[in-house]
């Protein structure tokens, strides 16, 4: 994330003369628009994830953040330590801001001092934290009928990671079929770069797509923003997704 736009003035002025009122020019101010119930990620300026949650409230320079439905608790942090909070807007574009923890606990934390700031570590495309089944398949497979259940982490354009009790090599090319709620399958072909073992016969798996074709990725990114504003369309249920 996909996990923002940006906020801008319109100030008019007069001026002494007999000149009409003129609109100034737009001003950004740099500092992403964000409400409630928007997915945010904290992370420390490595990039590792410290929490994923949910805006529950905000104010200028200051949210709260609590867990996703179904989420356990969040790792806590040190009160006046520097965090860094990971989103997307309202356009799908990605913001980076730099925090300070007001409140950290199992389940929420508070951040004042917000500050938009530039990130080396910064994220191509919007990453979307997600609980959901996919199933994956030997590229063999042309007929989808060895399924290994899954669960989806996460997804983005460029990739997903998953969870499985099945054993595959970095380097492995997949096919993946995963169902995001009351949204038409998709199918993506992905190579596996990451391989982490999390738990006794448990690994989670870094996968990169195959190139998706532009109108793919517009297809995905709307399904995507409307998960995360929680909108349903009646039209998105019949939208091409295999792919």
């Amino acid at each position: 994330m996909g996990l923002f736009s940006f906020l801008s003035r319109d100030q008019e002025y007069l001026e002494l003369d007999t000149t009409p009122v003129q609109p100034a020019e737009e001003e950004d101010s740099g500092f992403p628009e964000i409400c409630n119930e928007m997915p945010v990620e904290v992370v420390e300026k490595s990039g590792r994830v410290l929490n994923t949650g949910l805006i529950t409230s905000h104010s200028t320079g200051e949210l709260t953040m609590g867990r996703l439905p179904g989420g356990l608790s969040f790792k806590v942090c040190p009160p006046d330590s520097t965090v860094y909070v990971r989103g997307c807007d309202n356009k799908m574009m990605q913001f980076y801001l730099r925090a300070t923890v007001v409140e950290s606990s199992r389940t929420l934390m508070q951040l004042k001092d917000l500050e938009p700031e530039v990130h080396d570590n910064h994220r191509d495309t919007f990453r979307l934290s997600v609980n959901a089944p996919i199933s994956i398949f030997y590229m063999n497979d042309e007929r989808f009928e060895r399924p290994e259940a899954c669960t989806l982490v996460d997804i983005s354009t460029g990739g997903c990671c998953l969870q499985s009790e099945y054993l595959h090599g970095e380097g492995e090319v997949l096919r993946l079929k995963v169902k995001l709620e009351d949204y038409v399958a998709m199918d993506f072909v992905g190579e596996v770069i990451r391989v982490i073992e999390c738990g006794p016969k448990e690994f989670r798996y870094g996968i990169l797509f195959a190139q998706l074709k532009k109108e793919e990725i517009n297809a995905l990114t709307k399904i995507l923003f409307n998960m995360q504003l929680g909108n349903r369309r009646e039209h998105s249920r019949s939208e091409e997704g295999h792919w």
